[in-house]
């Protein structure tokens, strides 16, 4: 069951972030527009990755990089037709960690990160989500 919830957390850390990284902000897209612009994409999208991550301060410098190269090379590995079943999943509201291909990418990403870096990812994960409910019942006694 904890191995359930691990991969449960960390397929919803990494949409989140699939989600994040295609928000329509302008500033955002611009940064990722430059970034395909590129004359290495992989590069450029793994440095406004480190960027981006880094704000948060919640991330050693190593570990940034760790977490960018992994999911980069992850992401790079996806075929459009997998995005397609991801974000599929998440329009029907559904979790995507039970799309085989995912659970077996995110075994494939644990090993990149480490034990360490899935732990902490994992723990900030978990208060994220905390964090969202507290806020969504704030606002909601406020209606």
């Amino acid at each position: 069951m904890k191995n359930l919830k691990s991969n449960i957390l960390l397929s919803t850390f990494i949409s989140a972030l699939a989600m994040a990284a295609t928000a329509s902000h302008a500033a955002e897209a611009n940064k990722m527009e430059q970034a395909y612009k590129s004359s290495n994409v992989k590069s450029s999208l793994i440095s406004l990755c480190k960027e981006e991550t880094g704000k948060s301060g919640k991330l050693t410098a190593n570990e940034v990089s760790k977490y960018c190269t992994c999911a980069i090379e992850s992401d790079g590995k996806l075929t459009n037709n997998q995005k397609w079943e991801i974000q599929s999943s998440i329009n029907q509201k559904k979790n995507p960690s039970s799309l085989p291909f995912v659970q077996k990418q995110n075994q494939d990403l644990k090993a990149c990160f480490g034990s360490a870096l899935t732990t902490k990812l994992e723990k900030l994960t978990q208060q994220a989500m905390k964090d969202a409910q507290a806020k969504a019942a704030a606002a909601q006694s406020k209606k």
